[in-house]
């Protein structure tokens, strides 16, 4: 099978946490953007080795829930081959445990959980995540998990030491740049349930925080992700 254009497999697992501002990057740099749901889409097809990026999304779940939810193996599986082969993932979220697992590295609960708008702190010169810089991003992860061999450390908060890392052609992302405020209601509805159980200023501060943060987060993790999508051609 091959492409006309260039194609991004994107796998979902729930319906609110979507590409958002990736989407427009994806679209002007001429990615054919093709949804893979979780837990209902063949992820053994040869679309998603051939395609010429994953990019796998977050969830309300853990990479070390394969019991309840066998489709992570076959997540997991896709996720091992692409990186055997050195072909390009972007995880966020979910996604970035998988990631970590597939590398080879521990995924574990955290000791205090990481909800909320915080900044990240960058580990590195380069430019494909500089944008982020003392960036106030969306975090929402109760898991971590621990550097794999032979990557990168690209960023981490105070709770969460490795935020970002790189590992050859692809990137990892425990925080959530892609969230666009412009439809973050639709994120606060999905995680009703933990935002109830949370304190009682915790949807007042996630919402001040979308208004106040995510303007500015959109330009700049929109160019944080031009510049991974325009590095995969200076990566042998």
């Amino acid at each position: 099978m091959e492409f006309s254009v260039k194609t991004a497999v994107i796998v979902r697992h729930v319906a609110y946490e979507g590409l958002g501002l990736f989407t427009r990057v994806l679209e002007l740099k001429g990615y054919d953007i093709i949804y893979m749901d979780a837990g209902v889409a063949d992820l053994s097809r040869a679309i998603t080795t051939q395609a010429d990026i994953l990019i796998v999304l977050g969830g309300p779940v853990s990479i070390n829930d394969m019991v309840r939810f066998p489709y992570l193996v076959d997540e997991l599986k896709l996720v091992e081959n692409r990186l055997k082969n050195h072909l390009p993932v972007l995880g966020i979220g979910l996604g970035a445990q998988i990631m970590a697992k597939a590398l080879g590295a521990s995924v574990y609960p955290m000791s205090e959980q990481e909800y909320g708008w915080a900044p990240v702190q960058i580990h590195t010169d380069s430019d494909v995540i500089k944008p982020l810089s003392a960036m106030h991003v969306l975090h929402w992860h109760s898991n971590g998990f621990s550097l794999p061999v032979g990557a990168q450390l690209l960023a981490s908060t105070a709770k969460c030491v490795v935020q970002a890392f790189s590992w050859e052609k692809s990137m990892a992302l425990q925080f959530h740049a892609e969230v666009d405020v412009t439809k973050f209601e639709q994120w606060v509805l999905g995680h009703a349930n933990e935002i109830q159980l949370s304190e009682p200023r915790c949807l007042y501060e996630l919402r001040a925080g979308a208004e106040k943060y995510g303007p500015l987060l959109a330009k700049q993790s929109t160019s944080m992700m031009a510049n991974w999508l325009d590095s995969q051609a200076d990566v042998k």
